[in-house]
């Protein structure tokens, strides 16, 4: 596949399509904060904390359960405003019900990811950014594990260099954004999902 994008460009466009939208976004955001700590409150009195390694990783993949399908859910409204549908915040919960193969994807990109990271970390980081649309190509496609992360591999690695560099540049506007008292947070964090949502539907849906 061959493609270009523009990282100012992207970021413009999401923050352009901010309007409307951006309470919808923040109270998501809002709705998985309470739950993880909510969940992890739960999961640190049964697991306490221990210097079982096995304990924390158990832990772990129990609270994604809960978590991960929300974090898709949110994913999932950047995808919606792309392609101009109606925004539902009921619907970041909509991804439970295919749980399975979203717990399979994490655990399977965090081996490898691991791994490449215990390889000289290059390829942890390369790996890390290239499986950005595992979860929403298994959830919005119907593509298996494996065929996913393959999909959102070597699509990415078209232009990795600027997804990276769309991943930093996000990472640093919210960072600073939430200094003065995370007001900022109400645009930047929008734009974000946005951005990627506006990348997914070039890449998934114009270009299939």
């Amino acid at each position: 596949m061959s493609y270009d994008f523009s990282i100012t460009g992207v970021l413009k466009e999401g923050f352009r399509r901010n309007e409307g939208v951006k309470l919808i976004f923040i109270g998501a955001v809002i709705i998985y904060i309470v739950i993880s700590l909510i969940v992890g409150t739960i999961l640190n009195f049964i697991f306490p904390e221990t210097h079982s390694e096995l304990n924390t990783y158990i832990a772990s993949l129990l609270e994604m359960l809960f978590t991960l399908p929300i974090i898709i859910g949110i994913m999932m409204l950047g995808i919606k405003r792309a392609r101009d549908e109606t925004l539902e915040i009921s619907s970041i919960f909509d991804y439970f019900g295919m749980v399975i193969p979203i717990i399979l994807a994490y655990i399977a990109m965090t081996i490898l990811i691991v791994l490449g990271f215990m390889l000289l970390i290059i390829p942890g980081i390369y790996l890390a950014v290239s499986y950005a649309f595992t979860y929403t190509l298994i959830v919005d496609k119907g593509l298996d594990v494996w065929e996913a992360m393959e999909l959102s591999r070597k699509t990415v690695t078209t232009q990795w260099f600027k997804f990276f560099g769309l991943s930093l540049a996000c990472g640093v506007i919210i960072f600073l954004s939430a200094i003065p008292f995370g007001i900022g947070l109400i645009w930047t964090v929008p734009m974000s999902y946005i951005a990627y949502g506006l990348l997914y539907h070039r890449l998934f849906d114009e270009e299939a």
